[in-house]
């Protein structure tokens, strides 16, 4: 069973736990947030699950809650949000959106994800951190590997 389904953190207002992932909150933030500063969060059937800051404990903790067959990708504030905005407002939450933010599918995904985290393992999309598929970096004593767009999108796929 898929734990990870469109807006299950609910709102920065209105936030849901989901079971497995009560250390997780829809708009939290974080003071050392190096895995993500309002990041929006997306499961692999490319839709928005929530967002919020990430850090590194939050990263190991994801690693070790996913079961097989889920994912946890990342993608920036931009990306995720402001990119989508159509209307704006005095702040984020009075904003509106196109439809297409809360589903921007796989290729949009793939091309625009930064952290695609798996059970006990933790990628990159290489071409956002200037890696070639298969280098690893290590940040914060987590490793991780870059991923090209294509293995991105096969591994959303075929996970």
């Amino acid at each position: 069973m898929n734990r990870l389904t469109r807006g299950c953190f609910g709102s920065a207002f209105e936030q849901e736990k989901v079971s497995g992932f009560e250390f997780l909150s829809c708009g939290q933030m974080r003071v050392k947030e190096h895995f993500g500063h309002n990041a929006g969060w997306y499961n692999k059937s490319g839709e928005k699950i929530g967002w919020g800051d990430l850090n590194v404990e939050d990263v190991k903790k994801l690693m070790r809650n996913l079961q097989p067959g889920e994912l946890f990708i990342t993608v920036s504030e931009h990306d995720s949000f402001w990119k989508f905005v159509t209307s704006f407002g005095p702040i984020g939450s009075m904003c509106s959106t196109d439809p297409q933010e809360q589903e921007p599918g796989i290729d949009y995904l793939a091309e625009k994800s930064r952290y695609i985290i798996a059970p006990r393992e933790l990628f990159c999309n290489g071409d956002e951190f200037w890696m070639k598929p298969g280098e690893k970096k290590e940040m914060d004593g987590i490793t991780f590997t870059a991923l090209s767009i294509d293995e991105i999108k096969e591994l959303m796929k075929n996970l």
